[in-house]
């Protein structure tokens, strides 16, 4: 379906009448959401219905973003569940398309994509995850939600068990430890102490000055200092490995501002036919 095609249907089916100005809306819409790092990873390990729901999460944001520049479209997209389907039908199929002609699917040799039997989860094979997704999906170490994900077979050292994931570290903050584009298993929750372990952490109100996302992998390094009857994080930072890359500082931090995820328990390697 082309966007002159998704015009044609939702006026004909909604009665509306938009033109070429809202055909060239829609493109920019799909433009932007691709430019979003989180959305092209999981345009790169996911199939079409699912990227379509880390798709519908994004597209809601840009269009509050947008707004103004198209309130019609906006105000029915945001109102009428018929025409948001359509619309967004449309939008996660030609995002996925453009961004699957781009985005390579190769994984590391010691990974492999298999449809394991329920026995052999955890076993032999864990989750691959967008790293954006990780926080919702096991954030929460009471209440795993790891459906919905493709699963890879893993060649480890270490032993697999519940609450670990495979995901795609993107950025040379964490050069040469972790190269740009390295696949790393992951464990949550994690256990002992936080202090020199390298996580993946979800932030609140900061993003990652490289990626400009709220999910960093870091090194992670906390100095507490006594409020009242309690101890609270006086200093949280967030510290690369690659010299030409800056920490994320957080000062006076609660708990509700830095959400560590899991912790980096192996680097698996980059895609074949990359380099680091």
């Amino acid at each position: 379906m082309s966007l002159s095609q998704l015009i044609d249907i939702v006026n004909e089916r909604f009665g509306t009448d938009f033109n070429q100005a809202d055909q060239l809306f829609f493109d920019q819409i799909v433009e932007a959401a691709m430019a979003d790092e989180g959305l092209r990873q999981a345009a790169a390990v996911n199939p079409g219905d699912k990227f379509e729901l880390v798709f519908k999460s994004l597209l809601d944001k840009l269009f509050v973003e947008r707004m103004d520049q198209n309130e019609d479209i906006f105000v029915r997209f945001m109102n009428d569940v018929p025409f948001q389907k359509i619309v967004t039908g449309w939008m996660a199929t030609e995002a996925y398309r453009r961004l699957r002609a781009t985005t390579s699917r190769a994984l590391p040799p010691r990974l492999r994509i298999v449809e394991p039997e329920p026995k052999a989860r955890y076993v032999t094979c864990v989750p691959l995850v967008p790293l954006q997704a990780a926080a919702g999906a096991f954030g929460d170490p009471q209440h795993i939600e790891d459906d919905g994900f493709d699963w890879v077979s893993v060649e480890s050292n270490h032993r697999l068990r519940r609450g670990m994931f495979v995901g795609q570290v993107v950025g040379k903050s964490m050069e040469p430890a972790i190269p740009d584009g390295s696949y790393c298993l992951f464990a949550a929750p994690v256990e002992g102490t936080r202090q020199g372990k390298t996580v993946l952490v979800q932030l609140r109100d900061a993003t990652d000055p490289e990626t400009g996302n709220r999910y960093t992998v870091k090194r992670y390094e906390s100095k507490k200092g006594r409020s009242g009857d309690s101890w609270r994080h006086a200093k949280i930072t967030l510290k690369p490995i690659n010299p030409d890359s800056q920490p994320i500082v957080l000062t006076d931090t609660d708990e509700g501002q830095v959400q560590v995820v899991a912790e980096v328990v192996e680097v698996l390697g980059v895609p074949s036919g990359e380099t680091a």
